[in-house]
Formats: structure tokens, C-alpha cells, sequence
């Protein structure tokens, strides 16, 4: 949850904790209730912000407990800053001691200055280091430094969260009169628990019993729902013009529009904004077409199939276009400007949307115009009277493509004088659809043929997949998992996601001798995606996040073999979860000489929140289940 608040007055107070101070309940503490496997736990932590001298200086204390063996490498503390040539950010005042029990004693050591270390990280980057002697299970790590910042533009803020359980939780900061911050809150647990208190430009917010903040599956972008307050300078005082001692407020965030029209001077300036035709400079390129696709097409895959994609996305180019034609290499966000220009020089209606992607630390945007939200580019393009989405990112992925980190919710379009901000809605067709017959052949072995077509975005993923495989000269038989006993050979494998978008694989897996036995036994469905439960923990702290929204459709067709008959099967089930973002269905039935299974799993809504997990796992648990259950086959007579 995306919270914007006002600087209205909050609830509660803290009590002050006091350096090398323990209470009897942290001394006594051996394990976290809420996350019993924790290695250790964060006791208290607390940071402390106030303006001096035109620096923003942070007096920051973390107190650590080591709880298992494996604990001990919380010992080894490590914080990045930002040099960069003027000393924007520096550390001092560091102190830090370590605190062990034994048989009812405590012995307390001093961490000395030789433990304490600053790291050249290179690229402006620092890492201050503390190395605490003699750690063991039970001691009490603790800490404490200062910060002073230069930028008071955009402030770090504070996480509520850490690798490790976190117990309490405490950021405050004392804003001076002359400046004004619109301040922003993310979290589920910041918006419903958290205490706060305001009081004369003071502002204080405490969260207790959090949890780990780590990946889970179906979630690697777990830092956009991370508990945390930011800030980002709105206007300030300044001490008048020179013929007045009258102050005035001068304003530091633009609207969307002037925001934008920066932007776009930027791209203009690195020459990405065409009103020349650019294919004159390339080398005999046909981009002929009947219809605007049928050009946006060619070009599009020139550029991807001409040129090397690499380095990191990011929103402003380092090379200008001409240098980019000449070097055919160019940062995903390079090319995609390089695209639009191409697109622009055809006289193809294209513009740029700067977007925060996943796991750029923001589940949704914020609804003012802080630049530092945005981090990647994807582009809008009109094409026969049709809005499209366009990203070149992914030197195998087909026209239309948009990187899946960029499936966000919303994003900043580009226009020069009308830059806003707009929804995003992402059009595909990733579905699965795998088609298999079971027989027996002359050798009574038992023979399961398979045509698995993978659409879209599944498909690409299969096509990556194969095409590691195949560079690795290893067998794409490894992109299944089987059971023991049975053989499983690839047949065939092609690649159409170009021409029609889907990669497709025919495979057949062999049970040798399975019909001299009175019993034939087999899941026609055990390699399936779903056939194992991937939800196995107890609870969730982040959201699920399948990614899209897509379906996977299993059709079996099993021949029993003469002299057998249908022994038992799966029920039939369909079931789905209160929000109805997740279904399954399944059915079963015996027609002629024929078992025809049906099995279907459907994505609706690619985001489940936690407080469905406990519906999510039941269902999974079922669909695995399912699709993991033997079919039995028995000789007729046999009882």
C-alpha cells in the first residue's frame, strides 16, 4: 500500500533506549516467536534525523542478537554511502560493542578502532565496515554512527524492515520551518500498525514484531512492498532577492509537464527525436510496408537483429543516436529510443514512458513528480489507428514484447508540454497447451507422445530455456522433470514465437514392460508446471506474484489396451479462491475404449495478496495433487 501523507499531528510516543543498556527480555531471548528458524533477530533499531548547517545529519543505533550458529555472520556489518567527488555523504562517530553471557556472567568488549574499516568501492562508493570480535551464540551486537548528507533534496528515509526479523523499529526526523517535504509511506503494515507522532516539525513512526524481509516464491521483487518512509524536497525559504528582506518560498517540484519536457530536451539533445528520415543512414535497410505494423515490424526487428543489447536499462542515454548507429551496441534503454527515432523518422505516431519497474522499491507510483521513481523506458506507439506497447530489451523476444519488469501499473508518457501520468495495461495470450496420448505399443511398453506449445511470454521462457541447453550441448530432456523409471526423449523443438508466438516441443516418455504387468500405473500429467506445490511455508509475508496472467490447459487421452480396463483415476474437482484469481479444474471420464482427462489452471489475477495465502496453498495443494495422481489400468478379470 502507497501512502502520501500530510503533515497532520499522529498518535503515540517511544520510550528512549540507551546504548550498551539491555532489558532482562533481550537478554533472556533465545528465539523469535513469530519466526522461530531466524538466525538472529534485530532487537531494537532507531534512526534519528535533524538539519544542521544546511546538511541533513542522521544519528543511527542498531542493537543485534545472534540466535544460531548461523547467526554469527551478522557479526560482519557493512553500510554503503555515497562519496562521490565532494563528500556528499560521510560517516563519523562510530562506536560499537559486543556483549556474550555465560553461567549467569556478561563480559562486555569495546570494539576498537582498528576493527572499524572504510572500504573504496569505486564509482563515488564507500562501505563503512565493522568487524565485532569473538561473536557467539547469544551475544548482543550494537552499534552506532553518524551520517551527514548533502543532498536534502531526496532523503534516504528509512526501511522498517530487515534481512532478519526486526523487533522494534524507530525513524524520527526534525524538519526545519524554512523546508517543506512531501513525505511517502509504503506498506501494509505502516499504513495499519505503525504508532506515530508529530509535534512542532518533529515526526516520529515506530514498527514492532516485523518480519524478514527476504524473496519467497513468486516474489523477487519483494524491496516494492518493503515498510518504509521517504522524503523529497517540495519548496523552500530562501532569505529574499537582495532588494528585500522579505523571504520566499521557492518551489522545487515541477509539474509532470516540465518534468517531462526535461526529459525530452535530454533525448532531443542525444539526437533520438527524428524529423528526417534515419533509414537513409543504414545500409540498404527495407522498411517498406503496406500498413504502419507491417513497417514498425521491420524495424523492430532490424535494430534487435542487427545490433547487441547490453548493459543496464536506465531512463537517460549515454550515447547519442548517431553513436549508437555506428557502434550497434546500445543499453536496452538506448534502443528503445533508437526505435522510436526510427519510428518517428516513418512519420509513426511514438513517445517514450519512463516507468518505476519491479523491484525499482515502489509497488505504485508516486502521484508527484519525484524523477527518482522512474528507472527504465518502454514506448507507446500508434499503429493503424491501434495504441501498442513496444520494448526492445530481449534480443529473442518477438514484436510486442514488454519486458515483464515493466508490468507495472502505471508510468509518465512523454509529450512535449503534455507529459502525464497514465495507466498501463499489458495485452498478451501466455498460455500453455500440452496435448498427450497414451498407448501401448507391440513391446507392451507403455508410450505417452506429448505436443506442449508454450504462447507468448511462456514460450519465450521454454525458448530461453532450450537455448541454454542446447549452447551447453546438454539435453533438452533436462527441461522436464519425470519419475524414476520412466524415459523421457525429446523429439522436436521449434522455435515460432516470431511468426506466430509459440514455441513448441513434441516429447514421448517411455514406461519399458509396463504392460506385462496386471497393474499399469502412471500420471499422465507429472511434468506439468503445477504438479508439485511451490507454497510450502507456513505464511506469507509478501505478495504472490505469478508475474501475468495465463492458463495452462492439459488434454490426455489414454487408450487402454486390449484385455484392461479403467482400475481408478483422479476425481473430478474445480475449485477456486474468494477474489477468483486463481481457478482449477479437472475432470475425468471413461468414453468406448478411451480415458479422457481434462486439467486446467488459470491465472486471472497475476497478484494475490498475503491474507489469501492460507486460500492459495489449499488450492495448490490440490492442483498438485491432481496433476501428480496416478491413472491405474488393470487386466480385465484381475480383481
Amino acid at each position: 500500500l502507497l501512502l502520501v501523507l500530510s503533515l497532520t499531528p499522529f498518535l503515540a510516543l517511544a520510550q528512549a533506549v540507551k546504548f550498551g543498556q539491555y532489558t532482562t527480555e533481550e537478554i533472556a531471548l533465545t528465539k523469535v516467536e513469530y519466526e522461530s528458524d531466524a538466525a538472529a533477530v534485530v532487537l531494537y533499531e532507531s534512526g534519528d534525523s535533524k538539519f544542521i548547517s544546511g546538511l541533513l545529519e542522521t544519528t543511527y543505533l542498531f542493537r543485534v542478537k545472534i540466535l544460531t550458529e548461523a547467526g554469527k555472520e551478522y557479526a560482519d556489518v557493512r553500510v554503503k554511502y555515497y562519496v562521490g567527488d565532494d563528500r556528499t555523504e560521510n560517516i563519523f562517530g562510530e562506536k560499537a560493542q559486543i556483549t556474550s553471557y555465560s553461567n549467569g556472567a556478561d563480559q562486555t568488549i569495546k570494539v576498537e578502532k582498528d576493527n572499524f574499516y572504510n572500504v573504496d568501492l569505486g564509482g563515488g562508493y564507500r562501505e563503512f565496515r565493522i568487524a565485532f570480535p569473538n561473536a557467539q551464540v547469544g551475544s548482543i551486537l550494537e552499534y552506532t554512527y553518524k551520517k551527514s548528507d548533502k543532498n536534502i533534496t531526496f532523503l534516504d528515509g528509512w526501511t522498517f524492515q530487515n534481512p532478519i526479523p526486526t523487533l522494534v523499529s524507530k525513524y524520527r526526523i526534525a524538519i526545519v520551518p524554512q523546508l517543506e517535504y512531501k513525505m511517502i509511506g509504503q506498506g501494509q503494515r505502516y499504513y495499519t500498525d505503525a504508532e506515530k507522532t508529530s509535534n512542532n516539525g518533529t515526526f516520529e513512526w515506530t514498527l514492532r514484531n516485523l518480519y524478514s524481509m527476504k524473496a519467497e516464491p513468486f516474489m523477487v521483487n519483494y524491496r516494492d512492498y518493503a515498510e518504509r518512509v521517504e522524503f523529497q524536497l517540495a519548496q523552500y525559504q530562501s532569505s529574499g532577492d537582495g532588494y528585500s528582506s522579505a523571504s520566499q518560498w521557492k518551489q522545487i517540484l515541477d509539474s509532470w509537464e516540465k518534468l517531462g519536457d526535461g526529459v525530452i530536451s535530454v533525448y532531443q539533445d542525444k539526437g533520438y527525436y527524428r524529423s528526417n528520415p534515419m533509414e537513409k543512414g543504414m545500409v540498404q535497410v527495407d522498411l517498406t510496408g503496406d500498413t504502419q505494423t507491417e513497417k514498425a515490424k521491420k524495424a523492430y526487428y532490424y535494430l534487435r537483429d542487427n545490433f547487441v543489447i547490453k548493459g543496464e536499462d536506465w531512463i537517460y542515454p549515454e550515447q547519442s543516436l548517431p553513436q549508437l548507429l555506428k557502434s550497434k551496441t546500445g543499453t536496452p534503454g538506448e534502443m528503445n529510443l533508437a526505435l522510436m527515432g526510427l519510428l518517428k523518422s516513418m512519420e509513426i505516431k511514438c513517445d517514450p514512458i519512463l516507468i518505476g519497474s519491479k523491484g525499482n522499491g515502489r509497488s505504485d507510483l508516486v502521484p508527484f513528480p519525484f524523477m527518482n521513481q522512474f528507472d527504465e523506458i518502454l514506448l507507446h506507439v500508434e499503429l493503424d489507428g491501434k495504441s501498442q506497447y513496444l520494448d526492445l530489451i530481449d534480443p529473442m523476444a518477438p514484436f510486442g514484447y514488454v519486458d515483464l519488469d515493466k508490468h507495472v501499473k502505471a508510468g509518465l508518457l512523454l509529450q512535449k508540454d503534455k507529459s502525464e501520468l497514465i495507466p498501463l495495461d499489458f495485452k498478451h495470450n501466455s498460455n500453455v497447451v500440452v496435448l498427450t496420448e497414451v498407448t501401448l505399443d507391440e513391446n507392451a511398453n507403455l508410450i505417452l507422445n506429448t505436443t506442449l506449445r508454450n504462447y507468448n511470454y511462456k514460450g519465450l521462457q521454454v525458448a530461453h530455456s532450450a537455448r541454454s541447453l542446447k549452447d551447453q550441448k546438454k539435453s533438452l530432456s533436462e527441461l522436464f522433470r519425470v519419475e524414476e523409471g520412466t524415459v523421457l526423449e525429446v523429439l522436436s523443438s521449434e522455435d515460432q514465437l516470431q511468426e506466430n508466438n509459440y514455441h513448441s516441443l513434441n516429447f514421448k516418455r517411455q514406461i519399458d514392460g509396463a504392460g506385462k504387468e496386471d497393474l499399469i500405473v502412471f500420471s499422465p500429467l507429472d511434468f506439468s508446471s503445477f504438479s508439485k506445490n511451490p507454497f510450502t511455508q507456513e505464511y506469507r509475508v509478501f505478495p504472490v506474484d505469478f508475474g501475468y496472467a495465463f492458463s495452462e490447459t492439459y488434454l490426455a487421452n489414454v487408450i487402454i489396451p486390449d484385455g484392461y480396463e479403467v482400475d481408478d483415476y483422479p476425481a473430478s474437482e474445480n475449485i477456486t479462491i474468494p477474489s477468483n484469481s486463481i481457478s482449477f479444474l479437472y475432470e475425468g471420464q471413461v468414453i468406448n475404449n478411451s480415458l479422457k482427462i481434462t486439467a486446467k489452471v488459470t491465472v486471472k489475477s497475476p497478484l494475490i495478496g498475503p491474507e489469501e495465502y492460507g486460500d492459495l496453498k489449499f488450492l495448490m495443494e490440490i492442483v498438485a495433487a491432481k496433476l501428480s495422481a496416478p491413472v491405474v489400468l488393470k487386466k480385465k478379470g484381475n480383481p
